[in-house]
């Protein structure tokens, strides 16, 4: 007999009818939405004809991917043959979805059509079949089994989930229990960090969560999670979401495979699994949930907090640097907060999206900033930027800018500008580069300054009170 969904014909088989539950399962889930399964399943007799059925699983499972071996030493197993069953769920879960709805049993050349009044009693050897239909008396089929099929209409919403059916190799005893492995999509993850600043800027209270999305509809419980970042999960998508820190930054680029021409670095990268986070307990994911679990909390964590000024810009014309004296005198008047930290943990911390924000946990809490933090491996240092510090700001003029020799070295001069509005003093540290060449000397400057980071640049430390500006100059030679 056949019930018919949509017109599609699906065999009868309750589909969980001697199937083997599974006794644990476990998620290698990665952040693209595949994930590799593991479950644990005892194993039922079987039945005369020596098959055996496990279900449900997920209907974005891989075939190909599935393999089993016998969970106890000792023990094999021979699989004849393997197939999958697909299910409109179970017998009386379809017949339930439909409960009120128009269907028609058909047997031979007659046909009853009727909303199906009941649901069948599926224990009994013979189910009934009872259906109702406007002026018409109720009509009672006493075994729907005797019919040929019947059809339903089509429904969407309905979960197909397959059910894996061996035969197994005859005289041979089945081991009691296997773990079964697959692939599958629909599953994913991504993390978040949110940071808590102390009254003093050195240390903060840090809590890493992570989000889990099950878009297939099978339900997972009681899973142990491991979650895999592969190489593309370390960089930013290549069209960021709404709202997502990443998507005001430019995508960084590296050689293509050809070793000419340049492509994200997204694109370039491999989907190898480059590091893994084990969640600390086994979590429920029910079909289609979004589940969100803590997976780091570090109560103080030593910070280093920062205010930064690198106010040059250029304008949209293309300049020569050598000769046009405009060149860099726009200015922007933000002043960054930026914050280093230092992963202490024996863990490494996932890439996502970093949160700080500043005051007591019981009273109303202050956002400071957002950023996105790289995947930061144990000892591993990040710096983020958080966006403009309120009550901070600058202000960059050049002051003079003339040959020495002229087409061979030339002096320019600055006057630099900060304001404090905040309500304790601060120091800033102001950022200039040497963008007209490579060769280059201060000749003077009103205030101390070392090397910075980055190649041809320069760090003044300022110290600014509360209320008031700050101003220093300094003078840059060029030769060519």
């Amino acid at each position: 007999m056949k019930f018919r969904s949509g017109w599609l014909a699906l065999l009868l088989v309750p589909a969980l009818a001697g199937a083997a539950q599974p006794r644990s399962v476990a998620l290698v889930v990665q952040e693209n939405g595949h994930a590799q399964i593991t479950e644990t399943h005892d194993l039922p007799p079987p039945a005369a004809d020596g098959t055996v059925r496990i279900g449900p699983l997920p209907e974005t499972l891989l075939p190909a991917s599935v393999n089993a071996a016998p969970l106890e030493r000792g023990e094999t197993i021979e699989i004849v043959s393997q197939r999958f069953l697909y299910d409109l769920r179970d017998d009386a879960a379809l017949f339930g979805a439909y409960r009120g709805t128009a269907v028609v049993g058909r047997k031979g050349d007659a046909a009853w059509a009727g909303r199906l009044a009941a649901v069948p009693d599926f224990s009994k050897p013979a189910p009934g079949l009872l259906l109702e239909a406007e002026g018409q008396p109720v009509r009672f089929i006493p075994d729907l089994l005797a019919l040929d099929a019947v059809e339903f209409p089509a429904r969407g919403d309905l979960a197909r989930h397959p059910t894996l059916q061996w035969q197994l190799a005859a005289g041979q005893p089945p081991p009691t229990a296997i773990q079964l492995h697959y692939a599958a999509s629909g599953l994913s993850w991504s993390a978040s960090h949110e940071a808590l600043l102390a009254d003093d800027a050195r240390s903060i209270a840090l809590a890493t969560r992570v989000h889990l999305r099950n878009r297939t509809q099978r339900d997972f419980a009681n899973a142990r999670v491991r979650l895999a970042l592969t190489e593309k999960g370390q960089f930013a998508p290549l069209v960021p979401a709404a709202g997502d820190p990443r998507a005001a930054r430019s995508a960084a680029l590296r050689y293509a495979a050809d070793g000419q021409s340049w492509v994200p670095e997204r694109a370039a990268a491999s989907a190898a699994v480059v590091a893994t986070y084990d969640l600390p307990q086994p979590l429920a994911l029910p079909a289609g949930a979004e589940v969100r679990a803590g997976l780091y909390a570090a109560p103080q964590l030593p910070v280093e907090t920062r205010y930064v000024y690198d106010g040059v810009r250029f304008d949209r014309y293309q300049r020569n640097r050598r000769t046009d004296g405009n060149l860099g005198t726009e200015f922007a008047t933000v002043v960054e907060t930026r914050l280093t930290f230092a992963n202490e943990s024996a863990a490494p911390l996932p890439p996502g999206e970093f949160r700080l924000l500043r005051g007591q946990a019981d009273q109303a809490l202050e956002w400071i900033g957002t950023d996105w933090l790289p995947a930061l491996k144990p000892g591993e240092t990040a710096t983020l930027g958080l966006g403009p510090a309120a009550g901070l700001s600058g202000r960059r003029l050049r002051t003079a800018y003339a040959d020495v020799v002229p087409l061979q070295s030339a002096d320019e001069s600055f006057e630099i500008t900060l304001e404090n509005q905040t309500a304790a003093d601060q120091t800033i540290v102001v950022v200039e580069h040497f963008y007209r060449g490579e060769k280059h000397e201060i000749t003077a400057a009103s205030a101390k300054h070392v090397p910075g980071a980055d190649p041809h640049s320069v760090h003044f430390e300022i110290p600014v009170k509360t209320g008031t500006s700050q101003s220093f100059t300094y003078t840059v030679r060029y030769a060519w």
